[in-house]
């Protein structure tokens, strides 16, 4: 081989030489670039992830600190928990709202323009959370005080109510026993009771008898009072005729009936009733009684009653 020839090849191979450095080279270069490219990204997702979680935990401890928050209100204020009840449901929405943009985040790739925008409708809704927080305290605790003006209220007034209707019944009781009082006190009285067994004469007069057999009827005379007190005109009287056999002698088509004795309450039964014309002045009141069916022998009993209370009595015999 010639120089030139040992010359042109050495040549060659220095070219060679040099092409491959610069392969080597660029190949470095290229190797450095997609490796720092790399690492951008890895620091990029793990600084994604970590505000992902860093939301994650921020938005439960929100959550639990919010629903305790509710739950003590509860406890302290029963009458809150339809109002407490929606602003649970209204947590739980927003919560749920920012755990599916928190999901969503996750699942796109690193570098993924839309992530920043979901994070920061997260955050927002995370802001609104903190706002809707004070907002409900200070709407609850303004609740809390109208409450207790309104219970206090309710209190001063069920207590003058109480006050009230106490009065009330005590001057109920009070006029009650005054009507009571004026009652008894107009009730009439008797005196000079006389009972007479009578039959008729062919003349037409009253004849009186002593035998039952011989009785027709029996006519019942006695003075009623005067009575400053008792009210002028017509009242009525009730006269009860005691059989020998101790039963009352009645008869449903003549008038018999039953009233209300006065103090006990109890049905007494009555033979007749009367309504003199009574006008504060003493008065002799007759009246007759005239059975359809003969009279026993023995001793008769004769009550006389004004409003259920007893004002007169006696007794008579027929042999």
């Amino acid at each position: 081989m010639t120089e030139n020839e040992t010359s042109n090849s050495n040549g060659k191979l220095h070219a060679m030489y040099i092409v491959l450095i610069a392969l080597l080279i660029g190949g470095l270069v290229y190797t450095n670039v997609r490796l720092k490219k790399s690492k951008e990204t890895i620091v990029v997702t793990t600084k994604e992830r970590d505000d992902v979680t860093s939301l994650k935990a921020e938005l439960d401890k929100k959550y639990t600190e919010s629903m305790q928050e509710i739950e003590s209100y509860r406890a302290e204020n029963a009458g809150l928990d339809s109002l407490l009840t929606v602003k649970e449901q209204e947590l739980g929405a927003k919560r749920a709202k920012i755990d599916a943009l928190l999901s969503e985040v996750s699942k796109l790739k690193a570098g993924d323009a839309s992530k920043s925008k979901l994070l920061a409708e997260a955050q927002s809704l995370m802001k609104q959370m903190d706002e809707d927080k004070v907002r409900m305290q200070t709407s609850i605790d303004s609740l809390i005080t109208v409450n207790k003006q309104l219970y206090q209220e309710r209190d001063s007034i069920t207590g003058e109510l109480t006050t009230t209707l106490q009065r009330k019944q005590q001057v109920d009781e009070e006029n009650k026993k005054m009507k009571d009082r004026i009652d008894k006190a107009s009730i009439l009285s008797t005196a000079n009771i006389q009972c007479s067994p009578i039959r008729m004469t062919r003349k037409g007069k009253e004849d009186e008898v002593s035998k039952a057999k011989d009785a027709e009827k029996l006519r019942i005379c006695f003075d009623v009072l005067q009575n400053k007190i008792a009210p002028s005109g017509e009242t009525e009287i009730s006269v009860r005729i005691i059989s020998p056999d101790g039963s009352t002698i009645q008869m449903q088509s003549l008038g018999s009936g039953t009233f209300k004795e006065a103090t006990t309450g109890n049905e007494i039964p009555f033979t007749y009733n009367i309504s003199p014309d009574y006008q504060n002045d003493t008065k002799t009141v007759c009246s007759y009684w005239a059975q359809t069916f003969k009279f026993a022998a023995g001793k008769y009993s004769v009550e006389v009653y004004e409003k259920g209370f007893l004002i007169g009595q006696s007794s008579f015999m027929m042999k």
